[in-house]
């Protein structure tokens, strides 16, 4: 019982991976049959104490992960069970085959002579992403109905839930002992008031204003806490990893360490290559390095020098090619994606495309943010038909029909509650092909083609624990 204390105290903490990593750990409880009944209880427990909309989401999402992960069962009394209820909560109990709560939940719509409190506007960017808010004034600017009043409204109503500490401290306290230029990794009380005031002002809108049942059904996806593709994939860290030494120097020091993780993956993966690789390799309070690179194809007949590439193709790092996903279902654990058409990948002055773009920002979860985008790397497999992204054993595997084509994986480059915020995330994650289809589909259009990787290296330096980090870019374009 003592592990189990454990797990619900960190379902409280403020930091996003360790909610999302004991989340995983109930889900695998679930399914030990040793623990399962113990595990089920103290959850259980959990959900009915929930004072918040997005608790019980976050709680909920555990059955859920547990059914998708080894086929676990969840109790009917689960739907008993919910004090909390929203359109997510029953989007989650639909996809568990358990009946949804009938009934407004107290929904009333926000008074006439209602005016929006500072410490809603100050919570936008700081303790919130400003996603929400801005889902709300798209609807408003759309409907001309008061969506972010009642947004707003619905914050006011639920600081009772928790008068004494509305906010739960200062977020700001996790990051200042570590100096200027950190920014935290946190999805505290606030936010979860302000999910939550999000998912009624949806509610309301749905059951009082006549929002139709699918576009509010789709907005509530927003206040996922993890996307259903993603939520399963485990940190593992390949052993083939660079060394913290491999990238200082030159460009020709970068390059020779880009070989030799090239021949590492290769005797990791006979036949495979790898398509992308974005992860810090050195993580220490005076010096970061992240490593960046992406395999691209150039068909002959390009206007740029092999020299100028890299400068020319500078612009992919802060506007990677993105892909549009799609899904049968809200809650399906597969992310289908149509892969962008050769026309709209080239870049014809050099006549050069990627193999690899970025995953959109739908189903995005609010504590998975440190994933995105730069690092959720996918092929762009052009010519090919649609592509379907499932997890699978800790990894996520792409797949072409039914054939697995790359598998990404994922793990910790540097634990904390914050991270540099000229770095692009505290993870890493490798995109790996299974064989070569997933770069096939392009030749027969385009004749010959030669392989290069665009890369770049960014090193974060600062003189002592309390400076602000400076900044180095180096890049470049390696011919394979």
């Amino acid at each position: 019982m003592d592990e189990l204390r454990i797990l619900i105290a960190r379902l409280g903490w403020p930091s996003t991976s360790v909610r999302w990593w004991t989340m995983q750990e109930f889900a695998a409880r679930l399914g030990e049959p040793v623990a399962k009944t113990e595990t089920e209880a103290a959850l259980l427990q959990l959900l009915r104490s929930c004072k918040l909309e997005a608790e019980v989401v976050e709680v909920l999402y555990i059955f859920w992960m547990a059914v998708q992960r080894n086929g676990y069962s969840p109790p009917a009394e689960l739907a008993k069970s919910i004090p909390k209820p929203s359109l997510l909560s029953d989007l989650l109990l639909a996809s568990l085959g358990l009946p949804v709560q009938v009934g407004d939940a107290g929904l009333k719509e926000v008074p006439d002579g209602f005016e929006i409190p500072d410490d809603f506007d100050g919570v936008q960017g700081v303790d919130l992403p400003r996603m929400f808010r801005t889902s709300m004034s798209g609807l408003e600017a759309y409907s001309r109905l008061p969506f972010v009043r009642q947004m707003a409204f619905e914050w006011t109503q639920n600081r009772a839930a928790y008068p004494d500490v509305p906010y739960q401290g200062d977020p700001w306290h996790f990051t200042r002992p570590l100096g200027d230029g950190f920014t935290g990794q946190l999805s505290a009380r606030a936010a979860l008031r302000a999910i939550s005031a999000y998912l009624r002002a949806l509610a309301v809108a749905k059951q009082l204003w006549n929002m139709p049942s699918e576009l509010a059904d789709e907005k509530s996806l927003l206040a996922l806490p993890l996307h259903p593709t993603l939520a399963l994939l485990r940190p593992r860290c390949p052993y083939w990893f660079p060394s913290p030494t491999d990238f200082d120097g030159d460009t020709e020091a970068v390059e020779t360490a880009i070989r030799a993780l090239l021949t590492r993956v290769k005797v990791a993966r006979l036949g495979d290559e790898l398509i992308a690789f974005n992860s810090p390799v050195v993580m220490t309070m005076e010096r970061c390095v992240e490593v960046s690179l992406v395999r691209w194809s150039q068909a002959a007949g390009g206007n740029v020098n092999d020299t100028n590439l890299a400068a020319h193709l500078e612009a992919f790092w802060t506007h990677e090619q993105m892909l549009p996903s799609a899904v049968a279902d809200p809650l399906s654990t597969t992310t289908i994606v149509v892969p962008p058409t050769l026309e709209r990948l080239m870049d014809y002055e050099c006549k050069a495309w990627p193999l690899a773009g970025t995953l959109d920002y739908d189903r995005m979860g609010y504590l998975q943010h440190d994933l995105y985008p730069s690092r959720l790397f996918f092929p762009t497999v052009p010519g090919l038909h649609e592509v379907g992204i499932t997890p699978r054993d800790g990894l996520l595997e792409v797949k072409v029909e039914d054939q697995v084509v790359a598998d990404l994986c994922y793990w910790n480059a540097g634990w904390g509650p914050a991270r540099p915020r000229l770095l692009r995330g505290n993870c890493g994650t490798a995109l790996i092909s299974r064989g070569t289809v997933y770069r096939e589909g392009a030749d027969t259009e385009c004749g010959p083609l030669r392989a290069f990787y665009l890369w770049q290296v960014r090193t974060l330096n600062r003189g002592s624990s309390f400076d602000e980090f400076s900044e180095t870019l180096v890049s470049g374009a390696m011919f394979v």
